[in-house]
């Protein structure tokens, strides 16, 4: 209930009624490597984008993210808290305007660094949006430690200025 109560407080304070939730139907989800930008030090990454064709509405901060390989199985990659943020700062949901994007950026193992490694092939990235997912497509190799899951970093999901798509 405390969430709640911060949720209609934060709505208090900024005048503006809560956006519905985002559905799958509306949203068109792109990454972008940023010319090598997360690369460098055995580490690799990309900036995933989910652009609203719809109207105002809300997504969460850290939405659910999932690699999956080629046949669409899920990967046992899971993110990583950043550390000190346990369990975290409570994030309240976005709102994302019609026609604007929001952006979150991911970073992951992606070479053989650990002394008993494990890597994973990843064909796509899956976000959860309600009960259903949007995909898009990669080709990315994930490693971890033999024997534990395969760690990434997410940031919040946080809105790009600008105009919206035409």
């Amino acid at each position: 209930m405390p969430l709640i109560a911060l949720m209609i407080a934060a709505q208090a304070l900024t005048g503006t009624p809560a956006a519905p939730a985002c559905r799958p139907a509306q949203l068109r989800v792109s990454l972008d490597g940023r010319d090598g930008a997360f690369n460098g030090m055995s580490h690799a990454g990309t900036q995933l984008s989910i652009r609203n064709t719809g109207r105002d509405c809300a997504l969460p901060a850290l939405p659910t993210i999932q690699f999956r390989d080629s046949r669409g199985r899920v990967l046992p990659a899971v993110r990583r808290a950043p550390v000190g943020m346990h369990p975290g700062p409570v994030m309240l949901p976005l709102r994302l305007a019609g026609g604007h994007r929001a952006t979150t950026d991911l970073r992951w193992v992606a070479r053989p660094v650990f002394s008993r490694n494990r890597g994973v092939h990843a064909a796509s990235i899956t976000v959860r949006i309600g009960a259903s997912t949007v995909r898009v497509p990669t080709t990315a190799v994930l490693y971890g430690e033999t024997g534990k899951s395969i760690g990434f970093e997410q940031s919040p999901l946080h809105a790009e200025e600008g105009m919206a798509a035409g």
